[in-house]
């Protein structure tokens, strides 16, 4: 298991950019990451670090919500990333795909995830914190496993 408290001290104040299986882990409170995952966001709102993660998070985030026709879990998923203010959202542009298609090309990433690590790189984070271990660590961008 990832040693948060001494992540989160190695990466203050830098940009750190959150897959979406975080939210997800917060959000469902999924046993053994619900814990470590919201320490990540609390330190984003404390601005410890500063939080990002792309659109293509939000659409994922609702996709189970919508499907279920659930309001409150549609209103819980915007609070944490639209007004909370805690978590930055980055759009996704033309280079970000570009990027993606080559972490597509250089890694077997799924497009969802090479996405996710391009446009994190476009945003100058140091770090993405992850629970899937695909994600290769790049000269720019050191990718951490939930895990560890």
């Amino acid at each position: 298991m990832l040693d948060v408290p001494s992540l989160l001290t190695r990466l203050h104040g830098r940009k750190v950019y959150f897959d979406t299986n975080i939210f997800i882990y917060v959000l469902n409170d999924t046993p053994t990451w619900a814990a470590p995952s919201l320490l990540l966001l609390e330190a984003c709102a404390a601005r410890q670090i500063v939080g990002l993660t792309g659109d293509v998070t939000l659409a994922e985030l609702l996709v189970k919500p919508f499907q279920a026709n659930d309001a409150a879990a549609v209103a819980a998923v915007k609070e944490l990333l639209v007004e909370d203010g805690a978590i930055h959202l980055v759009s996704h542009d033309r280079a970000a795909f570009e990027r993606a298609a080559q972490h597509r090309a250089r890694h077997g990433l799924k497009m969802a995830d090479a996405l996710q690590l391009a446009t994190a790189q476009g945003a100058g984070a140091s770090c993405l914190i992850s629970n899937d271990r695909q994600f290769p660590t790049l000269p720019d961008i050191e990718c951490v496993n939930l895990a560890g």
